[in-house]
């Protein structure tokens, strides 16, 4: 244990009482043993930290408490406190299976220029713990390793909870961007990507990300708030590029299909005010039809949309595939 570098697992917590024992018991479980863990309960009001107080003696654990500044600020917490050479981020309702720290530090170790690694992650519901799925990027594509910028751009593949990234990475080229509360990981991916990041795939199943069934009126109304973040990213993006740059990448079609899908996002929570903000730069067509279709039919059909999209988007899998 002594000759492994110690990797750092940063927990925030919010309200996480009901899933954040199974958390902390996957992290403890892991194979690779010189872990700290480091759990930053972000100003919860619920009795998460009279969940969390038999953890406390545990030798590898520390915990740590602020007022609530979101995701973004509570990684950023426990990333400052960190000591180790790696780091792993796992959200408080998710789990590591036991091989996943090891795998992916040997994976590092034997690949030097590579900033991160991240791995296959399978979906599960709060309401059916055993039955697992596999996204249809991760099934239908081979994910790709390197500079990832250019597909970066087209498409936030990399799952948070999939990856082990060097300490380096973040004291280099930058840590979360505190203000953001949505889309702050594909917003750090592109950041590191332009800077010369390389991320490398490890095609393996090595965690379960759970995706909570019991919210999916909450989902539907966060949409409009994290389309229209990823619009105000590439926006920023957009002036940092050169002419040149912009060309190759296509940044305008991509923005473009942005406004759309924030436009989509409003209607979805029958906010047609709000979606009229983005058929200015659309095509003229945009605009008459978020005037003339009712906003319940919006409603309706894209809640309908969305829900056939998931089904199709996932794929049964097993744990040990």
């Amino acid at each position: 244990m002594k000759n492994q570098p110690r990797v750092s697992v940063i927990i925030p917590a919010y309200n996480a009482a009901a899933y954040i024992q199974e958390s902390i018991d996957s992290a403890l479980a892991q194979t690779y043993k010189n872990l700290e863990i480091i759990i930053v309960d972000d100003g919860s009001t619920d009795n998460t930290r009279e969940v969390l107080e038999p953890y406390f003696d545990k030798r590898p654990i520390r915990y740590f408490y602020q007022t609530n500044q979101g995701l973004s600020a509570a990684r950023n917490t426990g990333l400052r406190f960190s000591s180790g050479q790696f780091v792993a981020l796992l959200d408080a309702d998710d789990i590591f299976l036991p091989n996943k720290i090891a795998r992916q530090v040997s994976c590092l170790l034997q690949n030097p220029d590579f900033g991160l690694c991240y791995c296959r992650v399978l979906h599960f519901s709060d309401t059916h713990p055993r039955q697992f799925y596999l996204h249809a990027y991760s099934h239908n594509h081979q994910n790709p390793s390197g500079h990832l910028f250019a597909p970066l751009l087209k498409k936030q593949f990399i799952n948070p909870l999939s990856v082990l990234i060097r300490k380096t990475v973040f004291e280099n080229f930058g840590y979360f961007n505190r203000n953001l509360r949505h889309t702050e990981d594909w917003e750090l991916w592109l950041r590191w990507a332009y800077s010369g990041v390389k991320f490398y795939y490890l095609n393996e199943t090595l965690a379960l990300y759970r995706v909570r069934t019991s919210g999916n009126l909450s989902q539907f109304l966060n949409e409009p708030k994290m389309k229209e973040k990823s619009l105000e990213i590439f926006l920023d993006l957009e002036k940092k590029l050169s002419a040149e740059e912009k060309r190759r990448y296509g940044l305008a079609a991509i923005i473009q299909s942005l406004r759309v899908k924030a436009l989509l996002a409003y209607l979805l929570v029958g906010d047609k005010k709000n979606a009229q903000r983005f058929t200015s730069l659309l095509p003229v067509f945009w605009n008459w039809l978020v005037l003339i279709v009712p906003a319940k039919l919006w409603q309706a059909s894209l809640r309908l949309a969305l829900r056939i999209k998931h089904r199709l988007l996932l794929t049964k899998s097993r744990v040990d595939s």
